[in-house]
């Protein structure tokens, strides 16, 4: 600690949502210590979600490899970064070995992290500052905000930052001239999801779509991530009018501004439905395979249609194929939510 300032550091590492969700808790800190340096640990992949953040001194950014030597070694070196920097604070939003180690490495005097069961994977022998949760049905948000109140750190609105740099913004909004006219609502649909479980059926996106298009107040967008282009085009060609494929966006900065410049957001639990909420764009989440509770936005304006099992410490078993756990979730149902979340 330097004249009474603490040194602090936030780890987690991945994955995109999850980053998205600590953000909260990264204003709460900064309003409880405005003149603290807060740094940021994270993994190449979610690293576009907080650099260049105002309320952040610095990111360490972890590059993973698929070698495992070569992973171990950047490992090593990155945990000496870490206790070359000599944090007072070190907060463990992950919860995992890989992070816990991390945590260790510091050396820091104060080292917070949840405790078991939400802690995985031994992390919380790694820390000094275990923080229980009080329900195991939390969403993630309110963890991390349980998290920093331990340290005084308290945060009344969800508003948050993803900071785009100003010639991204310039040439998304060149496209949204160029593409879109009129004053019609735009859509974004993201189809494309990591897990089978939280995969809506594209038919059902495309039967959306051409609900939306039908009504003639909406146009359609449907989004994609690195890899995934080939899902909005099967939707777009399952659609019998014409929703617009989107163009690739190179990283996370572009997809953030991107989806922040349209009127609703419709997809399933994925990290581009966290970087909508954040953006401040209504979303409509479609949950089967996960639990609502803990993985919703808490952002508003935002509806959740849910047709998993049932919510709750011990939620009642119902056995069903993926491909049969949005069975519930209609194209009419998910429709008449848009209208009534954008058309308020």
């Amino acid at each position: 600690m330097l004249n009474g300032v603490p040194r602090i550091l936030i780890i987690r590492l991945s994955a995109i949502g999850d980053v998205v969700r600590v953000l909260p808790a990264l204003h709460a800190l900064r309003d409880r210590y405005p003149n603290a340096q807060i740094d940021w640990a994270v993994e190449n992949k979610s690293v576009d979600i907080i650099s260049g953040h105002p309320e952040i001194d610095q990111v360490l950014v972890f590059h993973r490899s698929h070698d495992f030597r070569a992973g171990v070694r950047a490992f090593r070196a990155f945990c000496r970064t870490v206790r070359d920097n000599r944090y007072d604070i070190v907060l463990d939003f992950h919860g995992i070995l890989k992070s816990g180690l991390i945590t260790r490495a510091s050396r820091a005097l104060e080292r917070y992290g949840f405790a078991r069961p939400r802690s995985q994977e031994c992390s919380a022998f790694f820390t000094n500052r275990r923080v229980k949760l009080v329900s195991r049905q939390m969403n993630r948000i309110e963890e991390n905000l349980v998290l920093v109140k331990a340290l005084g750190a308290k945060r009344h609105t969800l508003d948050v930052v993803i900071q785009v740099p100003e010639d991204i913004q310039d040439h998304i909004d060149a496209y949204f001239e160029e593409t879109f006219h009129g004053a019609k609502r735009l859509v974004a649909m993201h189809a494309p999801v990591d897990r089978r479980e939280k995969q809506w059926p594209l038919e059902n996106y495309a039967a959306l779509a051409d609900r939306l298009l039908a009504d003639g107040r909406f146009e359609v967008l449907l989004t994609y991530g690195p890899g995934q282009v080939d899902v909005a085009r099967k939707v777009a060609g399952l659609a019998w009018r014409n929703p617009t494929v989107a163009p690739e966006t190179p990283d996370l900065k572009h997809y953030a501004w991107f989806v922040g410049r349209t009127d609703l957001f419709v997809g399933g639990d994925t990290g581009p439905m966290h970087i909508a909420s954040a953006m401040g764009t209504p979303v409509v989440a479609l949950f089967g395979g996960t639990d609502p509770a803990k993985h919703a936005p808490l952002r508003q304006p935002s509806t959740v249609l849910y047709a998993g099992p049932g919510q709750g410490p011990k939620p009642r078993k119902r056995r069903r194929a993926p491909a049969d756990l949005f069975a519930d979730i209609t194209p009419e149902m998910v429709y008449d939510a848009c209208i009534q979340l954008v058309m308020a």
